[in-house]
């Protein structure tokens, strides 16, 4: 049986869906106004983020276990300073960073607490780790009802802003079955779980909420301090 968390069933529409959105999913971290040498985005899905954390960085390394999310991100979002890899974030072993960043990849980790120690190994001291994920009260997972009542709700809002065919597009991406049984495959955090958490592998960490997530930037500060 195919696993629900999985993006492999649904690559190609969910690069079209990330693709309507606003900002791309990758506005905050590049407000954070960062630049460096080196940049790994941990779960980089088709590479929307990636391509434009190369812009800032020399040299950016994009990791996700989904062969045709990577697929995709190599054919439409390719760079010279930019190398896409089908592999698990916990067997890269590497702490030169200057940026470690992760969008909503989190939750879909088995141990949490564990992906966010790996994520912290990996940066450079005075790099800075960056980490979005989606968070829910007071439930882990939303019921499938709020998602397509959601949809119908903002559908003449998304026709106003995108044109009917791709809000269509994006309409019926929201209630198609891969879509929700992945939905439905989700545990979040909540926002007091999520500090909790966060506090703890990264001391003095600071948030912003995105209103679907929290996001959480925390700057190494020297050898020795991890």
């Amino acid at each position: 049986m195919d696993d629900p968390a999985s993006f492999d069933r649904f690559a190609a529409e969910y690069d079209r869906f990330v693709s309507l959105q606003p900002g791309q999913n990758v506005e905050w971290v590049l407000g954070l106004g960062l630049r460096g040498k080196r940049a790994l985005d941990a779960g980089c899905g088709s590479g929307h983020a990636a391509e434009r954390l190369a812009v800032q960085y020399d040299e950016v390394l994009g990791v996700d276990l989904s062969e045709p999310m990577i697929e995709l991100a190599r054919r439409m979002r390719s760079r010279p300073n930019l190398e896409y890899r089908m592999a698990d974030v916990f067997t890269i072993d590497d702490d030169g960073f200057d940026l470690v960043y992760s969008h909503t990849m989190m939750h879909h980790l088995p141990d949490y607490r564990a992906g966010l120690q790996h994520l912290k190994s990996l940066v450079r001291p005075g790099g800075t780790v960056a980490v979005v994920d989606n968070v829910c009260d007071p439930y882990p997972t939303p019921p499938r009802y709020m998602y397509v009542l959601g949809a119908w709700l903002g559908f003449p809002r998304e026709i106003r802003r995108l044109g009917l065919r791709d809000a269509w597009f994006e309409f019926r991406f929201w209630h198609s079955k891969p879509w929700l049984d992945h939905l439905a495959s989700d545990r979040y955090l909540s926002r007091a779980q999520f500090r909790e958490v966060y506090d703890d592998v990264f001391p003095g960490a600071q948030y912003d909420d995105l209103g679907f997530a929290l996001a959480m930037r925390w700057t190494c500060a020297g050898p020795g301090v991890r």
